[in-house]
């Protein structure tokens, strides 16, 4: 049995495959045209040719998959995706390549969801969401993403909300709350968050009160919608500006901050020296004044001996100070849908 259901998954794949060939359809997403598009009810395509191919593909002596042809081009497809006998998946062919799908997503034998295709792409879909038998949602593709989606939200029979959709993202709503085939309330979104809702108040078609929510207005919607359930592309930042390049001069009358490398911490700054005074007299004592940094080893006010004055008159200073090393240069800075296979209940297939 477990070699029968890995053949089974790699048949699947194999033949799910189809749907991703062909170019991306160009569905019309644009405006906001509100039409009251009528529920009509779910039914099963026709798959029927002039022969079929059965195989058993989890081989309990059931045929799980039907292969119709005209010819020798398959024209459409069946499925019992949990072997119970029932079909829970249609797929109608034309051209090589996939157009019509039919799904039993929940396997209780009712329709829930059939999808339209372009050049082997997904263009739109259509939903039974309260499981009545009757379509209640519909969904336009944009490549990969929800472009627009109308729904029926009050099951009354025609559609009462139409929301728009820019890369996926929320970005209008309009609703009708009497059923009436036109809006009363229109919602505006950017990136997810409710910008302004605007109301028609006396039902003339025109809005007559306007509520700003601004920046502060709540997020509904995070993430961008996928159409055709693939991983869409990450989302495109804003671009942060650039950098001055390196060497470039600074503008014209910008002030340069200073070289020199401050000092270290504790440290006092000895001025600049006066000018030199007359040399004393050979042998006498000088008492000096000026304050150094704590690890110079001189305190103020020290007597140190003057030696004699050399023959040029130059005086010469000693002193046992050691130079404050300078502070350590700070660091740079860090510049088709999900398909599952359970087991069932034996029976032929219908």
């Amino acid at each position: 049995m477990p070699s029968s259901f890995v053949i089974c998954v790699v048949i699947l794949a194999a033949w799910l495959g189809g749907a991703c060939a062909g170019d991306t359809p160009k569905v019309e997403t644009g405006g906001m045209g509100v039409v009251a598009r009528k529920s009509t009810p779910l039914k099963r395509f026709e798959c029927e040719g002039e022969r079929d191919s059965m195989i058993d593909a989890n081989g309990d002596g059931y045929a799980n998959i039907r292969h119709v042809f005209d010819g020798e081009t398959e024209t459409c497809t069946e499925l019992d995706l949990n072997f119970d006998g029932r079909i829970d998946m249609t797929r109608l062919w034309k051209n090589g390549a996939v157009d019509q799908e039919q799904h039993d997503f929940d396997f209780d034998g009712r329709l829930d969801e059939q999808s339209y295709f372009e050049n082997g792409k997904l263009a739109r879909k259509e939903l039974d969401t309260n499981f009545d038998g009757r379509i209640d949602t519909w969904i336009f593709c944009n490549g990969p993403y929800v472009g627009r989606l109308e729904r029926d939200r009050h099951h009354h029979g025609q559609s009462d909300t139409w929301e728009g959709y820019d890369s996926g993202l929320l970005s209008t709503v309009q609703y009708d709350n009497n059923n009436d085939g036109k809006p009363e309330r229109w919602e505006t979104y950017r990136k997810g968050r409710l910008i302004e809702v605007k109301y028609d108040t006396n039902f003339d078609g025109i809005p007559d009160r306007t509520d700003y929510e601004g920046v502060t207005g709540p997020v509904f919607v995070k993430d961008a919608v996928s159409c055709d359930g693939s991983e869409l592309p990450a989302p495109v930042e804003d671009a942060a500006p650039e950098a001055p390049a390196a060497g470039t001069a600074p503008p014209a009358g910008a002030t340069t901050p200073d070289a020199t490398t401050p000092a270290a911490p504790g440290t006092t700054t000895v001025p600049a020296a006066p000018a030199t005074p007359a040399p004393p007299t050979a042998g006498a004592t000088t008492t000096t004044g000026v304050s150094t940094s704590a690890n110079t080893g001189v305190s103020a006010g020290s007597t140190t001996a003057t030696p004699a004055p050399a023959a040029s008159g130059a005086v010469r200073a000693t002193t046992n100070a050691t130079a404050t090393p300078p502070a350590p240069a700070a660091p740079a800075a860090s510049t088709g849908a999900g398909l599952s296979i359970g087991a069932g209940a034996k029976g032929k297939t219908p």
